[in-house]
């Protein structure tokens, strides 16, 4: 009588644990991977209208985006802080970020503006360094196409192009920095 008082004891308690069923390991979910560009402040939505290829083809259909890259808000508005101070406050920058190699980004951009005259030529592939950047003004680069076709004749706004590697996730940042042209630099003489 005592052992069956005990074993009914154990098994309640045991059952207890549980809640009365069976648990497994499976059945937890995995907690969701933290975004390093989560806002709690930015819905879904929000991210979603900011689209860089609108804003940067309604200065110029030319100005040249790479496909691979990702539209990241979290560096923009880092990014903006910085350009701010250097460019001026009418300065705005546009931030995109990719995993492939600063190599293959380097070669989109500079067989890219290769078409162009006024662009000098470039290695098709980057030298070795450890540090490794592209700086380009667009407007001054983007004029006199061996193939006809665009050009950046934007006359009220610069675009200055920059593409850096990382030493981080992601691989290779890629900035369109875009300021007024007498903060910029010359107006480029329309065509």
């Amino acid at each position: 009588m005592q052992a069956t008082i005990v074993a009914v004891a154990l098994a309640a308690l045991l059952c207890g644990c549980y809640g009365g069923r069976e648990g497994s390991a499976a059945e937890e979910q995995v907690p969701k991977k933290n975004p390093i560009a989560s806002d709690t402040t930015t819905t879904p939505q929000q991210q979603a209208e900011v689209n860089p290829t609108t804003e940067l083809k309604a200065i110029s259909p030319a100005i040249p985006v790479y496909a691979g890259a990702r539209y990241r808000d979290d560096l923009t508005r880092r990014d903006s802080v910085m350009i701010k101070n250097q460019y001026g406050a009418g300065a705005e920058v546009i931030t995109l970020a990719t995993d492939d190699s600063f190599p293959q980004v380097y070669h989109y951009y500079t067989t890219y503006l290769a078409q162009f005259r006024a662009y000098p030529p470039q290695p098709p592939f980057p030298p070795p360094q450890n540090w490794r950047t592209l700086e380009v003004q667009l407007n001054q680069a983007m004029q006199d196409p061996f193939i006809p076709g665009d050009t950046l004749k934007s006359q009220d706004k610069q675009v200055t192009l920059q593409v850096a590697e990382t030493e981080a996730e992601p691989k290779t940042v890629i900035r369109y920095i875009i300021t007024p042209a007498a903060a910029g630099g010359q107006k480029v003489a329309a065509k």
